[in-house]
């Protein structure tokens, strides 16, 4: 179980930040850089993935590769997840897009580790209100 498995969560941080350099800068319009995020998943048997954004395709947050392109069909329940930013929150997406903070939430992750909060002052702090809801 998750919960018992032993790991150093300094290392698995350190692990994001690689995997953030990444990060691919999608094209945009309003001429504003993509930030850049690492994400790593460890999963309930204990075996590590990561993803970055733009890893599978231009836009796409880390969060969202490894829970939905990656590991869509695995039940994740128990899994750690580190990220260097904070996940998108509720409302941050235009609909029908689904916030990384509400996949997570789906995937059952028991815990999330994350390096900074997101700058923009709408969204700060408001992506774990979600996971403290549901815990």
């Amino acid at each position: 179980m998750a919960s018992k498995m032993k790991f150093d969560p300094r290392k698995l941080m350190e692990k994001a930040i690689a995997v953030m350099k990444q990060s691919i800068n999608e094209p945009r319009t309003d001429k504003k850089a993509s930030p850049l995020v690492g994400a790593v998943l460890v999963k309930p048997d204990g075996t590590v993935d990561t993803a970055f954004r733009g890893e599978l395709r231009h836009g796409d947050h880390a969060e969202y590769t490894l829970l939905e392109r990656k590991h869509r069909d695995e039940r994740l329940d128990g899994a750690f997840l580190f990220a260097t930013l904070e996940p998108c929150a509720p409302g941050a997406r235009k609909h029908p897009k689904l916030a990384c903070a509400e996949r997570i939430v789906n995937a059952r992750i028991a815990e999330v580790w994350v390096g900074i909060e997101d700058p923009d002052p709408r969204w700060t702090g408001r992506a774990s209100g979600i996971w403290s809801r549901t815990a």
